[in-house]
């Protein structure tokens, strides 16, 4: 059984929610549900789309949390006050034509008018305007075999024609964090603030709200995924490298970082099964991680090369974690 979650999360609490989000994963609380089971009958028997049985630990949570909340809070700074204040005046004329007030609804887009003309003079080449920041989470609790398995059952359906079955058995496959910033394209939402209003001054006010309404419809949402397995596998190598470079280390030192690099291949491993990168991506991190684990045998590591350069595939990694198929 995959055991699946998600969450969206409101950018200003998102730590806090993602701590308790993943403190309910690893309790195995009633909230998680066990993904693709379509079939089930009412002695909970699995039909043929549903995924095989599969157990594991949850990662720590606070590595994530902490990758995610920052850069959460580095796209927030980014946010435009007054491109902000422009959709909030938007949604409000809409309103107040719902509530046949077009002349409130005037001075709204006129409002809203002036706050654009703000944005353009301060950076007049600016195309999108960031007016939001969401992040959702969808995790899963399971292993690289369970998921492999998962992945083998929706290619058989899809090679019977099962497409929705396949979509199903699919669906769960995630873990990640997906940053969504939402932004006003500058290049048609001002002429559109414009031509709503002239609408209201002819007395054409369904026309204008049908004009505000397809602007709204326009904004730009772009997204940052942020694959968890990644994110715990580099925190669990950088929680391992002051013992690795420890030179004197007790038997009990030794015995949790060698659990801890353990952990690390295993969140690859995942990473890997849930297709999170490049598959060279995936395979030099693990050839590098055996090159830390084979170094720390008995001794310390000299110097950080190794540490460095899996610092860098893990860059390399989640940037092609976000790259999008050519069109």
């Amino acid at each position: 059984m995959l055991i699946i979650a998600r969450s969206a999360v409101p950018a200003g609490r998102v730590a806090t929610q993602l701590r308790s989000h993943l403190t309910l994963l690893a309790c195995g609380a009633a909230l998680l549900l066990p993904a693709c089971s379509r079939n089930g009958n009412e002695n909970g028997e699995q039909g043929n789309a549903a995924p095989p049985a599969a157990a594991t630990a949850a990662a720590p949570a606070q590595p994530a949390d902490a990758s995610l909340a920052a850069q959460i809070a580095e796209k927030r700074r980014h946010l435009v006050a007054d491109a902000v204040t422009a959709l909030q005046e938007t949604q409000r004329a809409l309103d107040l034509l719902a509530g046949n007030r077009p002349d409130d609804a005037v001075a709204a887009l006129e409002r809203a008018t002036g706050k654009l003309d703000l944005v353009l003079a301060a950076d007049p080449g600016l195309a999108l305007a960031p007016v939001d920041v969401r992040a959702v989470v969808h995790d899963v609790l399971t292993t690289p075999d369970a998921v492999t398995a998962v992945r083998r059952q929706a290619t058989a359906a899809l090679a019977a024609g099962l497409v929705q079955d396949a979509r199903h058995l699919l669906a769960g496959l995630a873990s990640e964090d997906v940053i969504s910033v939402t932004s006003l394209p500058l290049a048609t939402y001002p002429a559109a603030i414009r031509q709503a209003g002239a609408l209201i001054h002819g007395g054409r006010a369904a026309e204008a709200a049908a004009v505000l309404q397809t602007a709204l419809a326009t904004l730009v949402v772009e997204e940052t995924i942020i694959p968890l397995p990644l994110v715990r596998a580099e925190a669990l190598i950088d929680q391992a490298r002051p013992l690795a470079e420890k030179a004197q280390r007790t038997p009990e030192e030794n015995g949790r970082l060698q659990h801890m690099i353990a952990d690390a291949r295993l969140q690859l491993q995942l990473a890997q099964a849930l297709g999170y990168a490049t598959r060279p991506d995936l395979d030099g991190l693990l050839d590098q991680l055996r090159q830390i684990e084979a170094a720390t045998q008995g001794q310390a590591i000299a110097g950080g090369g190794l540490f460095d350069r899996i610092k860098a595939l893990f860059t390399a990694a989640r940037g092609h974690a976000n790259a999008r198929p050519a069109t």
